[in-house]
């Protein structure tokens, strides 16, 4: 009876049946595999183009006590931070001081080498870390004094597209409002996720992978701005994406790298961004996608896939260079090493070695507040550009009034000039009483929310003691 009808119908039915059993049997399948598609509909190839990534770590090559101890040292290259370092060939994450001393170590442990976190950030002003663990497809939130997690998400060791699974989560950051946002690499997503575990916000649809506006194809960034947005970087069609703090698309440029990565804010408004790969660069880039600084290596050491570049506060610049297994701190202007941890080319866990640190962070030395010694007093670039990292603490900060709003004042680094969302936002007894052009030593709190500014800056110093002129 089939044979029948089929001979009945015409080539053009025929052809429209063909094509309608194909597209059922192409949809069946990747739902069956949990294949992604594309914006345009067809399948994409994120999947395949992570598939070849081995997360296990090369073998440990000693360093002879030598060799550590001629490794770049200059104590003063980090300016007074301690460098958070996620050693994911180590499985471990390390806090490392200016000359070098580990003093804390959090040890992922019972997962195969390679599948401990690949970035970690300190939030809460240093009270807890934020990891992701991008192989093992889970983002945990640590204790840092007593190391214990205190949320996770993510089922470990298994990826997935549903309610409460990841797929190569990177970049987890811990937002001021609580929440924390993910960029979920092959669900071709960025996510907010509320403490109690629900998708509060989304960009990108899920295993949908596309450059289309609302599309991500394979996100690996997800940078928190100080006024509320987030900087995304998309691996696939090497792009950078900005999104305001209602999560809607504010611009997009082209990149110059074949993998872009973690893409960072500079003091001037350029974007850092690594290249992860081998030879590697970081580059620095205006918003007109403009090249005005980079760096590929020293003699004939080029970098090997780095992942994270970020601007210290003294203006140098902190990196992860994976698979030359060390950490570094470039001068801008000479474009020298001129400290690292690690030992270039061999990988490793003992004393000053690394196995692919696929993160880093940093934090202030030792707490002024905690130990009673006088406060370091900061720039309000250096608090507005690091706000995680002061959430919390007592700071010391010198600026200038800029403007002033009722209930607060906006407190910059310069006397006069344009407001933007890395000036700081000030409350408490006295601002009423200062003057233009005058500096001023204020000391506070400084809080993650409780004030809406119109600068768009979420965060703000809630003062301690009147405002203080000083020359």
């Amino acid at each position: 009876m089939i044979t029948s009808l089929w001979r009945r119908l015409s080539k053009f039915w025929r052809f429209v049946l063909l094509a309608t059993l194909a597209l059922i049997l192409t949809f069946s399948v990747m739902d069956y595999f949990d294949l992604g598609t594309s914006a345009a509909g067809g399948p994409t190839d994120v999947d395949s183009f992570f598939g070849s990534e081995d997360p296990t770590p090369p073998a440990p090559i000693p360093a002879s006590p030598q060799e550590v101890a001629t490794q770049p040292k200059d104590m003063t290259a980090l300016g007074g931070y301690d460098v958070l370092i996620a050693d994911r060939g180590n499985n471990r994450l390390i806090e490392v001081t200016p000359d070098k001393k580990i003093i804390w170590e959090y040890d992922f442990k019972g997962l195969p080498l390679g599948y401990g976190a690949d970035d970690a950030f300190f939030t809460d002003g240093g009270k807890t870390v934020v990891a992701s663990l991008e192989y093992y497809h889970v983002i945990e939130l640590i204790d840092y004094q007593t190391k214990k997690i205190l949320w996770q998400y993510g089922i470990p060791g298994t990826h997935g597209s549903g309610a409460g699974y990841l797929y190569h989560p990177d970049d987890a950051y811990k937002l001021p409002n609580g929440d924390v946002i993910v960029a979920d690499i092959q669900n071709c997503r960025v996510i907010e996720i509320s403490l109690d575990k629900k998708i509060v916000h989304q960009y990108g649809k899920t295993r949908q992978c596309g450059t289309a506006s609302g599309f991500l194809d394979a996100p690996n960034s997800d940078t928190p701005l100080p006024n509320g947005g987030i900087l995304i970087s998309t691996i696939l069609n090497h792009s950078l994406l900005e999104l305001d703090a209602e999560w809607n698309p504010v611009f997009t440029i082209s990149l110059p790298l074949k993998y872009p990565s973690d893409p960072q804010l500079t003091q001037t408004g350029d974007f850092l961004i690594a290249g992860y790969t081998n030879p590697g660069k970081i580059v620095e880039i205006s918003g007109q996608g403009n090249i005005v600084w980079e760096f590929d290596g020293v003699g004939t050491t080029t970098l090997d896939k780095p992942s994270l570049a970020i601007e210290l506060p003294n203006g140098n610049i902190l990196a992860n260079d994976d698979y030359n297994h060390r950490v570094i701190v470039i001068d801008t202007q000479t474009k020298q090493i001129i400290w690292q941890y690690g030992v270039t080319g061999k990988p490793g866990d003992g004393v000053g070695q690394l196995n692919i640190p696929d993160g880093l962070d940093i934090i202030a030395g030792t707490s002024a507040s905690s130990t009673g010694e006088t406060l370091t007093t900061h720039t309000v670039g250096d608090v507005t550009r690091y706000a995680q990292l002061f959430v919390g603490q007592t700071v010391l900060i010198r600026g200038y009034l800029l403007k002033k709003e009722t209930g607060y004042v906006i407190f910059s680094d310069e006397p006069t000039g344009s407001i933007s969302s890395f000036d700081l936002p000030v409350t408490g007894q006295g601002i009423d009483l200062m003057q233009p052009n005058q500096a001023y030593l204020v000391q506070g709190t400084f809080l993650g929310q409780g004030l809406t500014a119109s600068n768009g800056n979420v965060y703000h110093l809630e003062l301690s003691s009147p405002p203080m002129p000083t020359s």
